[in-house]
């Protein structure tokens, strides 16, 4: 195995499992979180909270001007041709410019609140909730401009802070504003104030790491050279969080507020199938940066396949739960007045899967300097989205259905679209015969443990007993298909040594299977 595909590895794992505990941490809190908004309010007063929050993201996003990407992919490529001094002083720019731009947008949200609840989405009631939401953009972009920078610099301790920190402030004030009996509006300021102290720690912890100061004046070749970049970016990332959240939007518009609170349930699980992928995007982007700037394109390729073969298979097992049992998932975490999500959950996980599957083939676009390619994938799958979820949710009257087979289509779409064009350009791509037959057999797995399951009663208790038994499954679909290479073996170390776990057993049974 080469040397610097074992130090990239090295790194990712490193980086992986910090970046990972951190952000399991993060789903857990938010899902406590939901559990928590969920069984103190009503279906409306949850769907408007979703809609708050998918308004104020997308306000977000765009004041971010798409440096959250940019920033990272500029400062690992400068690192990469040994220019720190540059890298230090561009990070400082993209906060400067993020907080003017994270202000503006702030009071943009405040002053259109009124015309955005009425003539948007026909819900008066949401004013209120938009005007004090528009408080928290400045925080958002501050605390992503932020982790974005360390990340750029691979340092992704504040990437941590941000994932644990901010839903568990959120749930510190809840709870304290629900013991009290506050009004719902209280969870919009818990929301508020708990990403504002978020934002003011990691503005210290920036000051004392990097000396990343704001307010310094910026170099105007600088700026424009970052802006130009991250304008297709921003097109992108913003058309990127539609995707992820115009059906949302759409059902707010189109249907009630207890449709957008059961679909958020459903989004809520199936997003579960791309934390994994999340992870490795971000740890991905410093190593690949660099590795594409040395001209190591071969090693990019092979590392690329190794990673997304290990998050495919971490997230394979999940899938099987949420597509074939549903149902009993919904039920167990929200109870059985969101039973209506699940079919849009199995739609939903499809679609996800599928992204997983190809990769984290964004990453290698933005390293690769095509963040105009980059817009112009994103604006074909944003228009497909809008047009199916119009059809689908406006004239078939589909629903929450409809918004999650618009969602599926689309996102696939522009997964296909974008893998093609990375092989097209680099020739990388994740598919190799050690990556696809254990997938196709563990299929036919799964199809066997749902057909025995649907014959016994179904009791909660037995979920987890499923899931292990596709788990092992799986494990055997890899080692009889020999898809263990040299590269996992070494993978399967370096978590044995950063997770202290003796695997010494299950690493002889992996090497008398591998074929390498």
């Amino acid at each position: 195995m080469s040397e610097i595909i074992n130090s990239s590895l090295k790194t990712a794992v490193k980086s992986t499992t910090l970046v990972f505990l951190g952000q399991t941490a993060n789903i857990i809190l938010w899902f406590i979180l939901k559990l928590t908004i969920v069984r103190n309010t009503n279906k409306e007063e949850f769907g408007i909270f979703s809609l708050c929050v998918a308004v104020a993201n997308i306000f977000a996003l765009v004041a971010g001007l798409g440096l959250q990407e940019s920033i990272s992919r500029h400062i690992s490529v400068l690192y990469g041709e040994g220019k720190k001094e540059e890298a230090i002083l561009i990070s400082r720019e993209s906060l400067n410019i993020s907080i003017i731009s994270s202000l503006l947008f702030s009071a943009l949200l405040f002053i259109s609140a009124g015309m955005i609840s009425r003539y948007m989405f026909y819900k008066p009631e949401l004013e209120i909730p938009l005007k004090l939401v528009s408080f928290f953009i400045p925080f958002s972009v501050m605390s992503n401009i932020i982790t974005a920078v360390f990340r750029g610099h691979n340092i992704m301790k504040p990437k941590i802070y941000l994932e644990i920190g901010h839903p568990f402030l959120f749930l510190l004030f809840l709870c304290v504003f629900f013991m009290l009996h506050f009004q719902f509006v209280s969870i919009i300021y818990a929301y508020i104030f708990s990403m504002a102290m978020v934002a003011a720690l990691m503005g210290y912890y920036g000051i004392k790491k990097i000396g990343l100061t704001p307010f310094l004046l910026p170099g105007l070749a600088e700026i424009k050279d970052l802006l130009k970049f991250s304008a297709p970016l921003l097109i992108a990332s913003l058309l990127g969080m539609a995707l992820l959240w115009i059906d949302t939007l759409m059902l707010g518009r189109y249907t009630t507020a207890e449709d957008v609170g059961a679909y958020n349930i459903s989004t809520s699980l199936a997003k579960l199938l791309i934390f994994p992928s999340g992870v490795i995007a971000f740890v991905f982007m410093p190593i690949a940066g660099e590795m594409y700037a040395r001209k190591q394109h071969v090693e990019l390729k092979r590392t690329y396949q190794v990673l997304t073969k290990w998050i495919f298979s971490c997230t394979f097992p999940v899938f099987f739960i949420l597509f074939f049992f549903p149902e009993m998932t919904i039920t167990f975490l929200f109870g059985e007045r969101f039973i209506d999500a699940a079919i849009p959950l199995r739609i939903l996980s499809l679609g996800f899967l599928l992204d997983v599957f190809l990769g984290v083939n964004g990453i290698l676009l933005v390293v690769m300097g095509m963040s105009r390619k980059i817009m112009q994938m994103s604006v074909l799958g944003i228009i497909l989205n809008i047009g199916l979820n119009y059809i689908l949710i406006k004239k078939l009257g589909y629903g929450i259905i409809g918004a999650a087979i618009a969602t599926t289509v689309s996102y696939s779409t522009l997964n296909i679209v974008c893998s093609v064009v990375v092989f097209m350009r680099s020739g990388i791509h994740p598919i190799t015969s050690k990556y696809t037959k254990p997938i196709a057999a563990s299929v036919i797995i799964a199809l066997i443990i749902y057909a025995v399951a649907k014959s016994l009663p179904l009791y909660l208790w037995m979920i987890p007993i499923y899931f292990i038994l596709f788990t092992c499954g799986y494990f055997v679909s890899m080692l009889m298909a020999g898809g263990f290479d040299r590269e996992d073996i070494f993978m399967f170390d370096m978590i044995s040594q950063k997770t202290g776990f003796d695997l010494r057993f299950l690493r002889k049974i992996i090497l008398a299977f591998s074929r390498d």
